[in-house]
């Protein structure tokens, strides 16, 4: 999926939004680990 999106990107020169993707790939991450684990008070302290 990743790779696709990655190859559109390239494609269509749409350059401008891979950095709105990394952001929210990197919210999802930060919300599955601090819903799920007991690592969630280490990212708390963290932010």
């Amino acid at each position: 999926m990743y790779k696709e999106l990655f190859q559109f990107l390239m494609k269509n020169k749409k350059w401008w939004l891979i950095p709105p993707v990394i952001v929210i790939v990197i919210f999802g991450i930060l919300v599955t680990f601090t819903t799920a684990s007991p690592v969630s008070a280490f990212i708390y302290m963290l932010l």
